[in-house]
């Protein structure tokens, strides 16, 4: 609860919001530099082929490479990274450490180039928290201004990188667990720093990934829709704890490797290109890889979309648990988007589009609660706002499910060190 004492000055509130204005437009700028060298090095590396006996193994050398350099940042540097890392410091601290940056964005385009099938928001996220931090701190701003300000230079990365000021300002709120909202400290700073940086991202990039999506058609909602979205949640809902469940189980069986991290990062390579050799498309982050699967849907079977459930679940949790760097949002999409198909498929009276968005919600938000910005983010992803009803019921469902069951998981091991 926010007291008397805590509330600035009028003055000193406009001034934090200039501070905010102009923390979003250089977030902006470190996000059109970062977002660009991920871009250009995925295409370097996506398009070689190594082929052995007419099998493409550049994806097993590809990862078991970057395994072997991710263990050696690691090793000499230190694993500074990682789920929930973050959200955890800026909770306890109100600031994301500078220092612990550099290594986090070098791990992360190893990771990201190398076709780790994880997202590239996780290490944007140190990357402008820890500048919002150091720019804030050296200008010598109250402890109270720099929480805001770091939150604020997150929400101006996720106005350009998602392609919405409301995404963004909402986004940042709940990917870093902000749980106490102060509308006016917080919210209205963050939508400002939202909205310059999405005019400074799409001034220079003309470009986001706010419809990278193209839905199955959806013709207008009907009330018995919202029961097969309630179906599919409840069932994407569950497949997002069991991610939680696998992903937990395998940081318990790479956690032996804690002490040795080149060893741990080398395995997960190879046991990630190994798969993806067979099975290209669980790679990568996932959104280009699920819209070939949405716009191609007659080839793919019900199995073989379950099959890449399992796979992406089974590699996405072995990326995080060696010390590959990124982000879960994408990888949990596309789980859900397969997911989801595969419902429909098997559930004909069930629209395709409705099965594909919701179990991408519910999927989502219950490994990562995140209901409003995934629910604003499919919304306007594929441009069918018909759909909007129908993903809230799923990521809330999804949410809720987790909500309920989580608490009685195990609780996740703690990745690398830096001994070896």
């Amino acid at each position: 609860m926010t007291t008397e004492t805590d509330i600035p000055s009028k003055n000193d509130y406009y001034i934090l919001m200039v501070y905010a204005a102009l923390f979003g437009a250089l977030s902006a700028l470190l996000t059109v530099g970062y977002i660009t060298l991920y871009s250009q090095g995925v295409k370097l590396f996506e398009q070689v082929s190594l082929m052995v006996l007419n099998i493409n193994i550049w994806p097993l050398v590809l990862l078991t490479i970057a395994g072997a350099l991710i263990g050696l940042v690691i090793k000499f540097i230190g694993h500074n990274g990682g789920l929930g890392i973050a959200q955890t410091e800026y909770a306890q601290t109100g600031r994301i450490n500078p220092r612990k940056v550099p290594s986090i964005i070098l791990q992360g385009f190893i990771s990201l180039w190398s076709g780790a099938p994880i997202g590239p928001e996780g290490p944007l996220v140190f990357l402008t928290g820890g500048f919002g931090t150091f720019l804030s701190e050296r200008l010598k701003l109250k402890k109270n201004d720099v929480q805001v300000l770091v939150y604020s230079s997150i929400a101006g990365a996720f106005g350009g990188f998602f392609g919405s000021p409301v995404i963004g300002a909402v986004g940042a709120i709940e990917y870093m667990f902000i749980k106490e909202l102060d509308l006016n400290r917080h919210l209205i700073p963050g939508l400002l720093a939202a909205a310059v940086g999405y005019a400074v991202y799409s001034a220079i990039l003309q470009d986001s990934f706010l419809g990278i999506y193209s839905f199955p058609d959806y013709a207008s909602p009907r009330l018995i829709d919202m029961w097969w979205a309630l179906l599919v949640g409840i069932i994407a809902g569950f497949v997002g704890i069991m991610f939680k469940i696998v992903f937990g189980i395998v940081q318990r069986v790479f956690a032996r490797l804690a002490k040795r991290p080149v060893s741990c990062a080398i395995i997960g390579g190879i046991v990630i290109g190994l798969i993806g050799t067979f099975l290209p498309l669980t790679l990568y982050s996932g959104q280009d890889q699920l819209l070939q699967i949405i716009h191609n849907p007659a080839t793919y079977g019900i199995g073989l979309l379950l099959i890449m459930v399992l796979v992406k679940t089974l590699i996405t949790s072995t990326s995080f648990s060696t010390g590959f760097e990124g982000g879960p949002i994408f990888p949990l999409l596309f789980i859900g988007g397969c997911l989801g198909l595969a419902i429909s498929k098997g559930l004909t009276f069930i629209p395709e589009g409705i099965g594909v968005t919701v179990g991408m919600a519910a999927v989502a938000c219950a490994v990562f609660p995140l209901p409003l910005t995934i629910a604003l983010l499919l919304g306007f992803m594929g441009g069918q706002t018909d759909l909007l009803p129908v993903i809230v019921i799923g990521a809330v469902t999804g949410f809720l499910i987790s909500k309920a069951i989580t608490p009685l998981l195990p609780k996740p091991h703690s990745g690398p060190t830096s001994n070896e």
